[in-house]
């Protein structure tokens, strides 16, 4: 396995999501053994709840930053004005 289940702390969302493009290439390429796909299918399924993790704790903070409403208004003003 290329990312180890202890080593899942380390990896950035980018990075994560870097890893599970390349495991999709290679068992999409069918040139792999069972074996070796199975260890590639378990390290995905780790990776895509891992990343589901942080994404869940980003979209959790940033709840939590927009429940004040001027926070919220300010950042709405920001977004408006940088398009």
């Amino acid at each position: 396995m290329g990312i180890k289940v202890n080593e899942l702390e380390n990896i950035t969302f980018e990075k994560g999501l870097e890893r599970l493009e390349k495991i999709v290439n290679e068992l999409s390429q069918n040139n792999t053994t069972l074996e070796n796909a199975l260890t590639l299918f378990e390290e995905g399924i780790y990776l895509v709840r891992h990343c589901n993790n942080l994404l869940d704790l980003a979209e959790a903070k940033v709840k939590v930053l927009l429940e004040d409403d001027e926070l919220e208004e300010i950042v709405i003003e920001k977004i408006e004005f940088g398009e």
